[in-house]
C-alpha cells in the first residue's frame, strides 16, 4: 500500500500546484487592471471586472493545468513508481521555476503593453529579427531594465518561496485524511486508485477546455476578447496564454503560406483583380498605362519621407489644439491648396513591415520578405523603386539608423534602389542606438540634393527620433510643454513620460516640415509624400477607436497638385477627381506613377492609385472603407474577404515560387 500512500500524496501536491497557479495569475490580472485602469472608458462597469477575472481565471486553468500535468506525469507518476525519485528537488523547482518565470513575464508586460497596447503579440517575433543592442539599450534607458528586472527577481523569489511552502505544507489534517483513504484489500486498492484516475481524467478535459467539458462552450485566447476595452480583453490572458497567441497565430500564417493551388486557379484570381492572365509574368500582369499626366511639368526631385510612428490622430478634431501645435507642419502642408490629404491604412504594426510593402509592393502576407530568397534573386516590380526607376528616376534610400538593422542595406539594394545611405556615411553620427535624430538625417539629404541639383533623383526618407529610447534634448529644440498639458481632452495624458513622448512627435513634424522648406528652395518643383510607418505606439490616457490608434496621414503635397482633385465627402469630384478620401500604403507607389508619368508611361501595380475608385482597402488586420477602420476578424463581408485572400494568394506565389507563370 506503501505506493497508493505515495500516489495519493503526489495527486495532492498536484492539485495545490494547480491552486497556487490559478491565484497566482488571478492576482496578476488585477494588478494588471488596476495598473491601466485610468486608460479604461467611461463605459467600463465593476461587472466588467469581475467577468474579466471570471473568464481570465476560466481560461488560466489550461495554463495552471499545464504545470498540474507536470507534477503528475513528471514527479508523481515516477515517485509512485520509485520511492528514490527526487520528488522533493523536482517540485521546488517547479514551484520556484514556474512562478519565478511567470513573475517575470509579468513585469515584462507592463512597459510591453505601454508600448504596443497588447499583451505578447507577433511583435515579438519582429523583434527575434531585431536589433537586440538597441532593443537592450532601449529597455535600459526608457524602460527601467536596471532596476525592473532585480525587483522582479526578489518578487519571483518570494513568490517562489510562498509556493514552495504551500505545496510542501503538510496539514495534518489531510494526512489524516489519506490515511483513511488508504484500501485495506487489493480490491479496494484497484477501486480507488481507478476512481482517482477517472476524476484526474475528467479534470484534464475540464481545465483543458477553460472550464467546460466540449470545445463549443470553451474558452480560449481566440474567443476570450469579450470586450470593448482592450485593456480588459488583454487581461484576460495570462501571460502563458498570451505566448501560446503568438505561436499559434505563427503556426497558422507558415501554414496560410504554404500554397495549395494550381497555376490555373492563380491565373483565375490574377484575372478576378483586374490582371491579365496571359502574362508570363505576375508583375506583368498587372501593368497600367498613364493615360493622363496629372501633374503638367514632371518633377526632378519626389522625396517620400516615411516617418516613425508618424500617427493620424493628431490631425483629428479630437485632439484640436494640442494636435495644431504637435504637427503644426504636417498641418500646414495637408491643408494646403497643393495637397491631397487622405486618411490611411498602414503596411503592417512593424517598421519592417512597412518597408517590406513599400520595397515589394506586395500586401502583408505574414511573410518578412526581407529575408526571404526571392528577394535577393529577383526585383519585384510592384515595388516603389521599380516603379521610379522605369519612370526614370535614379532611386536613393536614407535611413537614419544602420544598415545592418533587419539587413535593410541589402534588402533595399537588391530590390532596385541604387544607394544606401545610413549613419555610417553620415557627417556627424551623435545619437543613439537606434541611429541619428531625424534634424541631422535631413540635413544629409538636403547636402546630397544640393549636390545633385537637376537630377532626376527618388529620395525615400526613413526617420527614427520618434521611438525609444526618446532622448532628444526637447528643450534645446524648442519644445513647449505647455501647449500640450491640461487640454481637457481626456484620451490625452499629461504625465511626464508621456509629456515626452508628446515632444518626440512635435520634434520628427518639425524637423519633416523644415526640411519640406529647405527641399523647395533647392527645388521649387519638388514633389513631396509624408506619412508614418504605423500609428500603434502611443499610450493614450483613455481607451481610443481603431483610427486614433491606427491611422496614418497620406498627404502628397507639391507644386501642380491641386487640392480640389480631392471630392468632398458628400459631393462629386472635380478635375482629376478622387473619388474616396482614404488610401492604402500600397497606393502610393502606383499614385506616384500617375502624378509624376508622361502619357503612355507604364507601372506596374497590384492595387490601383488613389485616382481610380476603390470601395476599400486592407492590410494585416484592418480594412478601411467610407464608413471607417474596421478589424477584418469582425465586419468583413465575403466579397472583400475573398478578395483579401486572392491578392494575398498572389503576393506568397511571388514570394515564394517567383515571378513566372
Amino acid at each position: 500500500m506503501a505506493r497508493f500512500n505515495r500516489f495519493t500524496q503526489g495527486v495532492l501536491q498536484d492539485v495545490k500546484t494547480l491552486g497556487w497557479f490559478i491565484v497566482l495569475f488571478s492576482l496578476f490580472r488585477l494588478v494588471f487592471i488596476v495598473i491601466f485602469s485610468n486608460q479604461l472608458h467611461d463605459s467600463v462597469t465593476m461587472t466588467d471586472w469581475v467577468l474579466t477575472m471570471w473568464y481570465g481565471l476560466r481560461i488560466s486553468l489550461k495554463t495552471a493545468g499545464l504545470f498540474m500535468a507536470l507534477g503528475f506525469f513528471g514527479i508523481t507518476v515516477p515517485y509512485t513508481l520509485w520511492a528514490k525519485w527526487p520528488r522533493q528537488f523536482l517540485r521546488g523547482l517547479l514551484a520556484y521555476g514556474g512562478t519565478l518565470v511567470f513573475t517575470l513575464l509579468f513585469f515584462v508586460r507592463i512597459p510591453y503593453f505601454t508600448i504596443f497596447n497588447s499583451g505578447f503579440n507577433r511583435m515579438l517575433i519582429n523583434g527575434v529579427n531585431d536589433d537586440w543592442y538597441a532593443i537592450l539599450m532601449t529597455a535600459i534607458d526608457t524602460y527601467g531594465l536596471l532596476w525592473r528586472l532585480p525587483v522582479a527577481l526578489v518578487v519571483g523569489a518570494i513568490l517562489g518561496w510562498c509556493a514552495w511552502r504551500w505545496i510542501d505544507y503538510q496539514c495534518p489534517r489531510t494526512i489524516h485524511w489519506l490515511q483513511a483513504l488508504a484500501p485495506t484489500s487489493k480490491k479496494e486498492l484497484i477501486g480507488r486508485t481507478a476512481g482517482i484516475l477517472l476524476i484526474l481524467a475528467m479534470s484534464a478535459v475540464f481545465l483543458r477546455f477553460g472550464g467546460a467539458f466540449t470545445y463549443s462552450s470553451s474558452i480560449n485566447w481566440e474567443n476570450a476578447g469579450r470586450f470593448s476595452s482592450q485593456v480588459l480583453n488583454e487581461a484576460v490572458l495570462d501571460d502563458g496564454q498570451a505566448l501560446y497567441r503568438v505561436y499559434a497565430s505563427e503556426k497558422r500564417l507558415a501554414q496560410a503560406v504554404k500554397l495549395d493551388i494550381s497555376e490555373t486557379k492563380l491565373k483565375e484570381y490574377i484575372a478576378n483583380n483586374g490582371g491579365n492572365p496571359q502574362a508570363k509574368h505576375i508583375d506583368e500582369a498587372f501593368t497600367h498605362t498613364v493615360v493622363t499626366p496629372r501633374l503638367k511639368e514632371q518633377p526632378k526631385t519626389v522625396v517620400l519621407v516615411l516617418g516613425e510612428s508618424y500617427a493620424l490622430w493628431p490631425f483629428l478634431d479630437t485632439f484640436k489644439g494640442p494636435g495644431d501645435y504637435l504637427v503644426s507642419e504636417g498641418k500646414a502642408l495637408a491643408q494646403s491648396s497643393h495637397s491631397l490629404f487622405l486618411q490611411g491604412l498602414a503596411h503592417g504594426t512593424g517598421t519592417m513591415p512597412a518597408v517590406n510593402g513599400y520595397v515589394t509592393g506586395l500586401p502583408s502576407t505574414g511573410l518578412y520578405e526581407n529575408y526571404e530568397r526571392e528577394s535577393y534573386k529577383e526585383k519585384y516590380g510592384f515595388g516603389i523603386a521599380a516603379t521610379m526607376k522605369r519612370l526614370g528616376y535614379k532611386t536613393v534610400f536614407w535611413y537614419g539608423g544602420f544598415g545592418a538593422w533587419q539587413d535593410v542595406r541589402n534588402f533595399v539594394l537588391a530590390q532596385n534602389f541604387d544607394e544606401f545611405h545610413d549613419v555610417g556615411s553620415f557627417s556627424q553620427k551623435s545619437g543613439n542606438a537606434w541611429g541619428v535624430p531625424d534634424g541631422v538625417l535631413f540635413k544629409e539629404v538636403e547636402t546630397y540634393m544640393a549636390q545633385h541639383k537637376g537630377e532626376k533623383i527618388f529620395h525615400f526618407i526613413l526617420t527614427t527620433s520618434n521611438h525609444p529610447p526618446y532622448d532628444i534634448d526637447l528643450e534645446v529644440a524648442g519644445f513647449d510643454t505647455t501647449k500640450v498639458m491640461n487640454t481637457g481632452i481626456k484620451e490625452l495624458p499629461d504625465d511626464s513620460k508621456r509629456i515626452v513622448e508628446l515632444g518626440h512627435i512635435w520634434y520628427a513634424d518639425q524637423m519633416m516640415g523644415q526640411f519640406v522648406k529647405r527641399a523647395q528652395t533647392l527645388d521649387p518643383r519638388t514633389l513631396f509624400v509624408i506619412t508614418g510607418d504605423h500609428g500603434e505606439r502611443f499610450t493614450f490616457a483613455k481607451e481610443v477607436d481603431r483610427r486614433t490608434n491606427s491611422g496614418i496621414p497620406i498627404i502628397f503635397y507639391g507644386a501642380g497638385i491641386d487640392a480640389n482633385w480631392l471630392a468632398s465627402e458628400k459631393g462629386v469630384a472635380t478635375g482629376f477627381g478622387i473619388t474616396n478620401t482614404f488610401a492604402s500604403s500600397l497606393q502610393i507607389a502606383p499614385t506616384l506613377a500617375e502624378l509624376v508619368g508622361r502619357y503612355g508611361d507604364t507601372y506596374e501595380s497590384l492595387v490601383p492609385s488613389i485616382f481610380e475608385s476603390t470601395i476599400f482597402v486592407f492590410n494585416h488586420e484592418l480594412w478601411l472603407d467610407t464608413a471607417g477602420y474596421h478589424e477584418q476578424k469582425d465586419d468583413l463581408s465575403e466579397t472583400y474577404r475573398q478578395k483579401i485572400d486572392e491578392l494575398r494568394t498572389i503576393a506568397i506565389w511571388r514570394v515564394k515560387r517567383g515571378n513566372a507563370l
